[in-house]
């Protein structure tokens, strides 16, 4: 699929980064209503974007499409074809652009459809005058516009689901598989692997070579952070600046790579969420140089930061300005504020996540920045997810640090609530490790016990996300002083509790930071090569560690109890700093004892018997060793044991 890139003015690229935003939303505002009305009266071009692209028949989003390119909105638009009906035309502020409702008819049939612009008049100061031409003499352009058949049992497909395990990766970040594309002609940055910041390689055929590691690791799921285009000139490489919200960065590959990618895994059973990012786009956006409507974004005479006042959502105190400014503001200086109260807005980010679901075969999407669009908004877009994939996931990135403030997003202001990630259990899960000795009341495992007794607040805390780090916050290795022994047991943690558990990128290979005394996004987002990826390649440390994850992961595979089961717990004393929990479904009894301690400890069975029930004997799971209830069983200090009953 060929496409035009309109990219932002070089002029723009030259500002300094903590002022080009400031000066460019006014900037562009002023360049959209000066320059565009000279543009419009030029020789009509082919449109330079039709957005979506294509689309399908049998679909539940009622589809608008974007057409832009030179004087497009100095006209009106129909359809030629039977099956597909143009019922609105929409003008924008800009004469460049229209926004045209789309009828699909139930009989339309897979095929090429044809759209007919046709000039109207031209636009002189406030005054419409009609062309002395007649109307056959008037401009006209055939646009084709192709719809696709759906999979068979597209609308009905399965997202995660507490018996899946989540691998997040940064594309550019992960194993560089094809060179040839580190550095390309329409792109901005270019590759250097010595700057932290900078863009390392990584991309899809990375990703494709890696899918026998994932699977072998256990790995049920993988997200990966943008693989859209992000065109910025600098820090380019984490995604999250869209330039073109239907392409594939091509430093990653191609669309049709992606859309391989992903059912080469569904092969290997493992699914796919994309990232998507509807509150912000990039700088480098085609639409920046001429934004549809001026409200398209949120400009402002200056620049104008969020506030980062999450809770003002939910804060029945909270002053409207402060609100505002969280939603509105930018979230960074090359970030601008999609303005999602616009229903053009609205539909565009709706319709593009739908289509890159259905082009791609995605289990779901994960929607970065969740909080920091208007409420209602989010709430009808997922709401409009759903209606079209009732079984798919929609994972929201809500970061708080209370259970009670991720509730109110996982209960949902509006129906249609998406699945939440849980922020506040991270935070905990490397407290409670590291404290090992001279705890005070609250220290050490008991952190993970009490933050689980708020459990109550959600309304389904089974299908919370959760994960002891991501590309956000600091690597769990790292925060856990690089011992392996204690990141041993956040994994057991992260696999047996409640939740669907996340893992990130490398840490399973103990993938940490090239210097620890400088940790931050770039110096812990580092380049994972191939080497890693066979056991040849592997150090005896990292082989250990991918070992101990992959039996325990592939076990998880085997558990209802696990999946399915619900979780009672015990509250662990300071004396032992050992925590204990259960996870029980029908017959299957999984007992968990996590020894932060630094003594071992020898389990007294009548502690534990509301959790074993009628079990007797048992085996550990990852040494497969045989344990019998009532019989002397030592957990060695900072260990954790799965211990599995069939009480049959």
């Amino acid at each position: 699929m060929k496409r035009t890139y309109v990219l932002l003015a070089a002029m723009l690229w030259l500002l300094p980064l903590t002022q080009s935003a400031a000066t460019s939303a006014n900037a562009i505002a002023a360049t959209s209503a000066n320059a565009v009305a000279a543009d419009c009266q030029k020789p009509l071009l082919v449109p330079e974007h039709i957005e979506p692209p294509f689309w399908w028949v049998g679909m539940e989003t009622p589809l608008q499409l974007m057409l832009h390119g030179t004087g497009l909105g100095m006209g009106t638009v129909e359809s030629t074809t039977p099956g597909l009906e143009v019922t609105a035309v929409h003008k924008a502020d800009s004469p460049n652009y229209l926004f045209l409702d789309i009828r699909i008819s139930s009989e339309a049939r897979p095929g090429t459809y044809t759209l007919r612009w046709t000039e109207e008049g031209v636009s002189t100061g406030s005054e419409k005058q009609t062309l002395s031409r007649t109307r056959t003499q008037l401009r006209t352009l055939d646009i084709p516009y192709v719809l696709y058949e759906r999979e068979p049992g597209s609308a009905q497909r399965q997202g995660l689901t507490p018996s899946d395990v989540l691998y997040l990766l940064m594309p550019d970040r992960y194993v560089n598989g094809d060179p040839a594309n580190d550095n390309t002609p329409d792109t901005a940055e270019k590759s250097d692997t010595s700057k932290d910041y900078g863009r390392h390689g990584g991309d899809l055929e990375g990703i494709r070579m890696s899918l026998d590691y994932l699977a072998e690791l256990g790995v049920t799921s993988v997200w990966p952070t943008p693989v859209t285009l992000d065109n910025e000139p600098i820090v380019s490489y984490h995604g999250y600046a869209c330039a073109d919200y239907y392409t594939i960065d091509p430093r990653f590959g191609t669309n049709e790579q992606y859309r391989n990618l992903v059912q080469e895994a569904a092969g290997k059973g493992i699914t796919f969420l994309q990232d998507m990012v509807p509150n912000h786009c990039g700088t480098a956006h085609w639409w920046m140089q001429d934004l549809p409507f001026k409200d398209w974004i949120h400009v402002f005479d200056t620049f104008t930061r969020s506030n980062y006042a999450m809770s003002t959502h939910m804060d029945p105190y909270a002053a409207v300005a402060d609100r505002n400014l969280c939603v509105d503001g930018w979230f960074d200086t090359s970030m601008p504020d999609m303005n999602l109260e616009n229903p053009f807005v609205l539909q565009y980010f709706t319709q593009a996540t739908v289509w890159w679901i259905e082009y791609a075969g995605l289990a779901g999407v994960r929607v970065d920045t969740y909080p920091y669009s208007d409420k209602d908004a989010m709430g009808a877009y997922s709401s409009a997810l759903r209606k079209e994939y009732p079984h798919a996931t929609v994972v929201a990135e809500c970061w708080y640090n209370y259970p009670q403030q991720i509730a109110y997003w996982e209960r949902g202001p509006l129906p249609g609530g998406p699945t939440v990630m849980d922020f506040p259990l991270a935070g905990e899960i490397f407290r409670a490790l590291i404290q090992d000795t001279n705890l005070q009341w609250g220290d050490g495992m008991v952190r993970l016990y009490n933050l689980l007794s708020h459990d109550f607040v959600y309304d389904n805390p089974y299908e919370l996300l959760i994960f002891g780090e991501n590309h956000d916050t600091n690597r769990l290795y790292e925060q856990l002083g690089r011992n392996p022994e204690k990141l041993k047991m956040a994994y057991a943690f992260l696999a047996t509790t409640r939740g669907i558990p996340q893992i990130y990128y490398g840490t399973e290979v103990l993938l940490c930071a090239r210097d620890s005394r400088r940790l931050g996004h770039g110096e812990e987002r580092v380049l994972m090569t191939d080497r890693v990826l066979t056991q040849e390649g592997r150090s005896g440390e990292e082989q250990d560690m991918y070992d101990y994850v992959s039996r325990l992961l592939s076990w998880r595979k085997t558990s209802e109890a696990v999946q399915q089961g619900q979780l009672l717990h015990f509250l662990p004393t300071m004396e032992e700093n050992t925590y204990v929990y259960f996870r029980i479904a029908g017959d299957e009894r999984v007992m968990v004892v996590i020894n932060n301690g630094t003594q071992p400890v020898a389990l007294d069975w009548q502690r534990y018997a509301e959790g074993l029930g009628r079990a007797q004997k048992g085996r550990n799971v990852l040494s497969n060793d045989k344990v019998e209830v009532g019989k002397s069983h030592t957990v060695p200090a900072q260990t954790a044991q799965i211990l599995s009953f069939d009480c049959k």
